[in-house]
């Protein structure tokens, strides 16, 4: 605030002063006012208040357009001039508002532009509109209207606070959650959150929820429950297995960050995981070797048709293999010919090189063969095959060296092992 002083009609001395100085200069001038009246003639103080800037008038007029002249002060049409602290000839206030492009939005939120010099009240009041508790200005009543400045009128909004154990019941105008923190005097902390969050707008009966936030650390030892593997092995018959290596548990140690809401624990997250022992997986052998077929009595003593030496390693007992990779049933039927005939993966034909699907038993493959009813073909090799194979009927065709031979042993079920 600027106060100017003029002396008659002479020198401008301009100083600043504070609101609080202006109020109390404005309301001793009105005292003096009161006290006593200048004599006529005599010269008397009138401050003219113009926005930011008192001009103080000594003069002898006693016309409130002439003081205004005299001060050099000029009053625009639009402008408003209010004279009811003036009295001719006593120490007095002349209050100027200026005019001012405002806009004015009413409950409706029609807007509107306009020119006008005054007070927010004196607006208000011209328009017939009175603020209470429901109707709420987005201005002080006391402003005064400047250039660019919005007048928007609101329909209040209750408004429900808590925090701390402790509600509070607001009513306010159009706004966000944090202002009505604000209003509430309600700080919030680093970490507390509000429900519904700060940017929500204000709508009639919202509750608001202050919510204090604290992080905790916390440690604890974890169990590691170990794994469980498995490894084939063809030691074993199918269906058995046996465990090699037990399982062991593992620990580690887990810190976890505790979100702690009003006093009570609402969730936590992993912040980091020691491992203090490793768990030890538990392995199992599972068997993969198939069980030995039934076989009938032995005939002939167990001796084998064919005359291929048994490899030393094999180990035959009660005319079975004890050691092979798996076994395969089905049927054998048997062929011969003459025994400078070739095989034909290109062997000379013998008892011991048998026909079969070469897709089943690739050309080579070592395998046992005995009847189901005690018949022992014995060692064999995949050497040949023939039209059995697209037939379908039979799984081999075993060799023999005569077809008497061949008769006397049709069509059997017979167990093969492949070794």
């Amino acid at each position: 605030m600027m106060i100017t002083q003029v002396k008659g009609s002479r020198g401008v001395l301009k100083l600043p002063v504070s609101r609080l100085a202006v109020l109390i200069l404005a309301v001793a001038i009105l005292c003096a006012g009161t006290a006593f009246a200048a004599a006529p003639g005599n010269m008397y103080n009138v401050d003219i208040y113009d926005g930011s800037e008192i001009t103080r008038v000594s003069t002898l007029k006693t016309d409130a357009a002439a003081v205004l002249k005299q001060a050099d002060i000029e009053v625009a049409e639009n402008d408003k001039l209010v004279l009811d602290g003036f009295t001719a000839g006593q120490d007095s206030i002349i209050t100027i508002y200026r005019a001012a492009g405002i806009e004015y939005v009413d409950l409706n939120g029609n807007a509107e532009s306009l020119i006008y010099a005054g007070t927010v009240s004196d607006f208000l009041a011209e328009r017939g509109i009175t603020l209470n508790e429901e109707i709420l200005s987005s201005l002080p009543e006391k402003t005064v209207l400047k250039d660019g400045m919005t007048l928007k009128l609101q329909n209040a909004q209750h408004i429900t606070v808590s925090a701390d154990g402790n509600s509070q019941q607001l009513v306010m105008g159009a706004g966000t959650v944090a202002d009505a923190l604000n209003r509430a005097g309600i700080t919030l902390g680093e970490n507390d959150e509000t429900n519904p969050s700060l940017d929500t707008e204000l709508t009639d009966g919202l509750e608001i929820s202050v919510l204090r936030v604290e992080y905790q650390l916390r440690t604890e030892q974890k169990s590691i429950a170990y794994s469980k593997k498995s490894e084939n092995t063809n030691e074993l018959y199918k269906g058995s297995s046996e465990v090699v290596q037990k399982g062991e548990n593992g620990v580690k140690e887990v810190t976890y960050k505790d979100k702690i809401v009003n006093g009570s624990l609402e969730s936590s997250t992993v912040e980091a995981e020691n491992v203090i022992k490793e768990a030890v997986d538990q392995i199992t052998r599972v068997g993969t070797k198939s069980k030995p077929v039934t076989v009938a009595a032995l005939k002939n003593g167990g001796a084998a048709i064919s005359e291929l030496s048994v490899p030393a390693g094999l180990e035959i007992e009660n005319g079975v293999p004890k050691n092979y990779k798996s076994i395969v049933t089905g049927k054998a039927a048997a062929y011969t010919g003459s025994r400078s005939d070739k095989t034909a993966s290109g062997r000379t034909v013998r008892p011991g090189y048998i026909a079969v699907n070469p897709k089943q038993f690739p050309y080579g493959t070592e395998l046992w063969v005995v009847s189901t009813d005690g018949i022992v073909y014995g060692y064999c090799i995949a050497a040949d095959t023939g039209g059995f194979v697209k037939k379908g009927k039979f799984t081999v065709d075993l060799f023999m060296n005569t077809e008497s031979e061949c008769r006397q042993w049709g069509s059997r079920d017979v167990i093969i092992y492949v070794l």
